[in-house]
């Protein structure tokens, strides 16, 4: 290379910085308004897996049938554990498990339920602590013997590989300003093998989430993990209570800086555990209860629908959403978002079909929606329709589509992080998903299980609660407070 090609290729670098930094610079002094909503997939972080090993447990003791199912849990010593109403966990019903004689109760889940082998897995539970008892819950191996645990002792949360190896978390006198019912703590964990091509002795590691996800999260050491056989109750002293109970191959807790908080239940975007049967429409009703928020186009309340591209990978492709934009002063705010870019579009705006952020319109409290996204196979287009049931307002709007049907669903409280004048504390709602539905190719309907609709939350703050999954409802509730 002569020199005046080198020349010629340094100058051609610097012109090119100069060009990316202007754009940059544009862009960080356009004006909010002139801003647009990018409503981003969730980010696949947990280790790339197929289907094989995939599987998600469930036990939240509602009323299901009666009378209240045990989910699979074994008693395997001390007192029979007992399912109770009281206390509840945002009106779910808790497992009541007592030490007595220095006894501990022990219950497990039934290994059967549980698949073994796995090299990821995410656990959460619910545990009263009001009453003063000392308890713990995770992964055992095939003896019962712990491999990875978390629970409450002493005023504090507690984690470690065993129950004679424990760490503190946090106290539990520092948890009053989280959003959930008094007396209870809600954990989150992720368990993994940490070993890489580049370090083939980190082993097995446990990240613990106390009430939110939107700080770095506890890590220990766990080496016994991979030996893991099934989940475990251990109740040392007194009376603990237990319930919102998950394990699953899919990744619940997810910290993640420079992303949009947001949190749901749901699968797709890369993090199943299965895919639906292909389907064509997806509704569900939503009651905006109440919303205080300082300005437009941050907080959003949504449902999404995946083609199998969009299931099977964190992508904006195959990647539908409708939802709204939770305004200040009582104004919501329509969108969709058609398959492509993660950019809304407004219903305002479908004359230019111009992107930009606009603000909503009025709307009392308790306004009840409609949320659907439709593909008419035989049109091939997918329909994007919210109806507001309080103002009779229908927003619907179509596009060519002749893609797959969809395979997956998830919903979604979201935060745009990076548009936001005010933090994420200002920004109040309270509101209700209920009655989601799927029709399948063949014309049946069906609402979704709690074994699908698993919760997941990333950078979550403290201040926001999705409650639990209520099959009955085939809803939930959302604050954010």
């Amino acid at each position: 290379m002569t020199k005046g090609n080198r020349k010629a290729i340094k100058i051609m670098i610097i012109t090119m910085a100069v060009i990316l930094t202007t754009i940059l610079m544009i862009y960080a002094y356009t004006p909010r308004h002139e801003q647009v909503r990018v409503h981003e997939p969730l980010p696949r972080m947990a280790p790339a897996a197929s289907l094989t090993g995939a599987f998600a447990y469930v036990s939240n003791f509602e009323y299901v049938n009666e009378p209240l199912s045990y989910y699979g849990w074994i008693p395997i010593s001390g007192q029979t554990p007992v399912i109770v109403t009281q206390p509840n966990y945002w009106g779910e019903p808790a497992l009541e498990s007592t030490a007595m004689n220095n006894e501990p109760q022990v219950d497990i889940v039934n290994p059967s339920l549980i698949v073994r082998g796995d090299q990821f897995l995410s656990f959460q539970v619910a545990i009263y602590y009001g009453s003063g008892g000392s308890g713990f819950f995770g992964l055992v191996n095939s003896n019962y013997e712990p491999v990875a645990i978390i629970g409450v002792a002493d005023g504090y949360v507690w984690a470690g590989p065993n129950l004679t190896d424990l760490k503190p978390v946090i106290s539990l006198s520092s948890l009053s300003g989280a959003l959930y019912p008094p007396g209870w703590v809600f954990i989150m964990v992720n368990v993994f093998n940490a070993s890489t091509p580049y370090n083939k002795t980190a082993g097995w590691v446990m990240q613990v989430f106390v009430d939110q996800t939107d700080e770095p999260p506890f890590v220990i050491s766990v080496p016994e993990a991979g030996n893991y056989y099934t989940a475990a109750i251990i109740t040392t002293s007194g009376t603990v209570y237990y319930t919102d109970i998950i394990v699953t191959s899919l990744e619940i807790p997810i910290y993640l800086q420079k992303y949009n908080n947001m949190e749901g239940y749901g699968q797709g975007s890369g993090l199943l555990t299965t895919l639906l049967p292909p389907f064509y429409n997806l509704t569900a009703l939503v009651l905006l209860k109440y919303w205080n928020t300082p300005q437009v186009g941050i907080l959003s309340f949504q449902i999404n629908a995946m083609n199998y591209y969009g299931a099977t990978r964190s992508s904006c492709v195959g990647f539908f959403q409708v939802g709204v934009d939770l305004d200040p002063n009582g104004t919501i705010a329509p969108w969709y978002v058609p398959g492509k870019n993660c950019i809304a579009h407004y219903y305002f705006n479908e004359t230019t079909m111009n992107p930009a952020v606009l603000p909503g319109i009025p709307t009392p409290n308790n306004t009840l929606l409609k949320l659907m996204i439709y593909y008419n196979i035989t049109a091939k287009e997918i329909v994007f329709e919210i109806y507001d049931y309080n103002t009779s307002q229908l927003w619907i709007h179509a596009i060519p589509y002749s893609g797959t049907p969809f395979f997956a669903t998830y919903t979604q409280l979201e935060f745009q992080y990076a548009y936001t004048k005010y933090p994420i504390y200002d920004y109040v709602f309270n509101g209700t998903m209920f009655d989601m539905q799927v029709t399948f190719l063949n014309g049946t309907t069906a609402t979704l299980p709690a074994s699908y609709m698993i919760p997941f939350e990333l950078s979550a703050p403290p201040t926001w609660d999705l409650t639990y999954y209520n099959v009955n409802a085939s809803g939930y509730n959302q604050f954010a407070k």
